[in-house]
């Protein structure tokens, strides 16, 4: 009687840390850090600021500058 004890504490615990470890790994997962604005529509979409149009457009001309010839 004991030992039926004994596998359903194991099993409830076996149970209970498939589904605490993947909580846990999500949960430790890094943040992303700052804002990703999609520059490829940035000029034609209303949804962006100024600001961020005019960042796209400096980002777009540094890279165009980067690119080997």
């Amino acid at each position: 009687m004991q030992w039926i004890n004994v596998k359903r504490y194991l099993s409830s615990l076996l149970v209970a840390i498939v589904f605490i470890i993947p909580v846990v790994i999500f949960l430790s997962m890094p943040k992303p850090e700052g804002v990703w604005i999609n520059c490829g529509i940035s000029e034609i979409s209303p949804d962006f600021t100024t600001e961020m149009r005019e960042a796209c457009r400096q980002l777009r001309a540094k890279n165009n500058l980067q690119k080997p010839k």
